[in-house]
């Protein structure tokens, strides 16, 4: 649909919902760290919305402060609808400009140009993890897959999802993880940019309704020393037409193989990108289900990729578990989307699959074990991508700011301890 059809299509929606007393829209970026930003707007009529505003894009760290103006234009078919504090509110996800053109870090954008310059329809699904606390700390002390009595916000799921899905956001399936007071959401397989889209809005959702209820909606990592982090793991298809190329009849293709050759092959390069954080680093530690070796399998929880087993064979998706949901989700997905088209385009192999334990098998190579190694990975990859070179060097930067101050306020204590400063840096991102 060209932008003028959306524009119309737009037009018709505003005149509907001021009918329905719409009064206030959201028009929301991501910055590079992942905090949500935007502007609540109250407009008359849509081109108060569709025009877009000027927004300092140096505070929001992708511009330098001495040519820091860009232009937030609202993309229409983002539109969301949804209850709030402020009653029923609408939603869009921006693009940023700068004179007049897409600025060319925007993590957004790059994903839209990067998933239309490539033929290979590629669809995804995430699992979206997070603790659900009151005062920073778990509300209750269920664990996986508990229901009532030992799960006690039923309430607050059921409120989420029924929020979500009239907005236009159809979660499939809902249930609490291992850890206490953690849940997990999935959203229905998308496109890439589709999918980003959604799971920046979930992670609002869910904030403002836990906030509602007089909790918190946690993204972090690994909020709590000694359980388990939350994980954001992305479940990659490739299709023709409508038929699943990567996984045909329960087995995996010769095509599903060269996707995990992709992401085995790109992970280290891109964690800097999926795993974006000092505190990502702490979740990826052995006894806990987190990925800590470079490594797939079929079914094998200890395994970077794992390919889910259902009824008759496996189930038709290849799961990345190596990203976190904290940071920027246009990052995180085009990090997965490259890596796939990589393994497709460039026939990567992957070696043979575990069947074992990994954990417990020496030899084979870890995931970075810090940001700071991840960060010196990013600077020093041959496999960088040219056309992602710039916005790499960004992140490096920012990123090495980040670890330097962790590291002086960190000093000797032990690096799987959580500090106060994390708390306060990503309990909200």
């Amino acid at each position: 649909m060209h932008r003028e059809e959306t524009i119309e299509e737009f037009e018709k929606q505003f005149n509907e919902l001021r009918n329905k007393g719409v009064k206030f829209y959201e028009v929301a970026v991501q910055d590079l760290y992942g905090h949500i930003r935007g502007r609540i707007l109250k407009p008359e009529k849509p081109e108060d919305v569709l025009k877009g505003y000027r927004v300092d894009a140096y505070s929001i760290g992708f511009l330098p402060i001495e040519d820091s103006d860009a232009m937030l234009i609202p993309d229409p078919p983002t539109l969301k609808v949804y209850r709030t504090r402020m009653g029923l509110t609408a939603f869009l996800m921006g693009d940023l400009y700068k004179d007049g053109k897409p600025l060319d870090i925007y993590p957004r954008t790059l994903l839209r140009e990067f998933s239309q310059s490539k033929s290979y329809k590629v669809l995804m699904g995430v699992e979206l993890e997070f603790y659900l606390t009151k005062n920073h700390r778990p509300i209750d002390d269920g664990s996986y897959m508990y229901l009532s009595p030992y799960s006690n916000n039923s309430d607050f799921l059921a409120e989420a999802i029924i929020r979500a899905e009239e907005a236009g956001v159809a979660i499939s399936a809902t249930h609490h993880e291992v850890g206490p007071s953690q849940y997990e959401v999935l959203p229905k397989a998308r496109t890439p940019l589709e999918l980003a889209d959604e799971v920046v809005f979930l992670k609002k959702l869910l904030w403002e309704t836990a906030y509602e209820k007089g909790l918190e909606a946690t993204f972090m990592p690994k909020p709590f020393k000694g359980l388990p982090g939350n994980g954001l793991h992305i479940h990659v298809s490739v299709h023709n037409g409508e038929r699943n190329i990567a996984i045909e009849e329960g087995e995996i293709t010769e095509t599903g193989k060269r996707v995990v050759g992709g992401l085995l092959s790109y992970s280290s390069t891109f964690a800097l990108l999926t795993n974006p954080t000092v505190n990502s680093y702490k979740r990826l530690a052995p006894g806990f289900e987190a990925p800590v070796y470079i490594s797939w399998g079929r079914g094998n929880r200890t395994t970077m990729i794992r390919l889910p087993v259902g009824l008759k064979g496996l189930s038709g998706t290849i799961e990345y578990r190596l990203p976190d949901p904290a940071g920027n989700i246009y990052l995180k997905i085009l990090s997965v989307l490259y890596s796939t088209v990589k393994g497709l385009e460039e026939n990567l192999t992957p070696p043979p699959e575990s069947n074992e334990n990994v954990f417990e098998k020496n030899g084979l190579p870890r995931v970075p074990q810090s940001l700071g190694e991840a960060i010196n990975i990013a600077q020093k990859s041959p496999s960088l991508p040219r056309d992602l070179k710039k916005l790499t060097e960004k992140m490096v930067e920012l990123k090495t700011k980040e670890w330097d101050t962790y590291s002086r306020i960190a000093g000797n204590q032990n690096p799987q301890e959580i500090t106060d400063w994390e708390i306060k840096e990503y309990f909200f991102l």
